[in-house]
């Protein structure tokens, strides 16, 4: 059954909007990129990068758009209609964590990337407290059959459908494909620049000024990674 948690607030969307436009810009000129967003929810980064790319192109696997001005095809994010190198930049905003065959979805990724692109790619940490989309405390933490009677009880749905990672097991699965920058601890310099919440992210970014162990370690307890990933050869 369809179970929707795309979110659909105006001013929110907007501003992660423009938060992802300000990371994209500082790797590629976005008026010279085909960009393709796996995951376009409610169309809002569409309705913004559209006019600010060469190319954009929303794909999702139900039409759940509030602004539909631009390219949309309908598809499940493992089985994209493109052909192999066809885009310098795919956004895959919290959409990972939704997908169950996930080394599958970044082959796709890979597969579609020119040589020289980039994909933005974020996901949750299965570790955070409060697990992001049912705001339940420490579900994520909970196997299978217990997460799902937990979200029954609580009236919250019919089952658990969301894989989100710890930090060592997202990493081990974008190596496999390809190179990768941690812009999360580029963030934590400058929360406010980029959108995110200074309250949460302004405690971790004590950490950025500890040497090696200790500033890698903050990797595992942020709430949500930003990843930029180059390509690899497919393996």
């Amino acid at each position: 059954m369809f179970r929707s948690y795309a979110a659909h607030d105006k001013s929110s969307r907007l501003k992660k909007a423009e938060k992802i436009i300000k990371i994209l810009s500082k790797y590629k000129d976005l008026e010279k990129s085909k960009i393709l967003d796996v995951g376009c929810g409610s169309g809002y980064l569409g309705s913004v990068l559209h006019k600010k790319s060469k190319k954009y192109v929303g794909i999702d696997f139900a039409d759940e758009r509030k602004v539909k001005d631009f390219v949309f095809i309908r598809t499940d994010a493992i089985n994209i209609p493109f052909r192999n190198n066809s885009f310098d930049i795919v956004i895959c905003n919290h959409v990972i964590e939704h997908v169950r065959d996930q080394k599958k979805l970044l082959h796709e990724i890979n597969r579609l990337l020119k040589k020289d692109g980039i994909c933005y790619i974020t996901c949750p940490n299965k570790l955070w407290p409060i697990e992001p989309h049912l705001k339940l405390p420490f579900l994520s933490y909970l196997p299978k059959k217990i997460a799902d009677a937990y979200v029954i009880i609580t009236g919250k749905g019919k089952e658990y459908d969301i894989y989100p990672m710890t930090y060592s097991e997202f990493l081990g699965k974008l190596k496999i494909f390809f190179n990768l920058e941690n812009f999360s601890l580029e963030i934590l310099k400058n929360p406010k620049h980029y959108g995110f919440d200074e309250k949460i992210y302004s405690v971790f970014a004590l950490f950025r000024y500890f040497p090696g162990f200790l500033s890698d370690m903050i990797n595992n307890f942020l709430p949500t990674w930003v990843i930029i990933l180059r390509k690899n050869s497919l393996k």
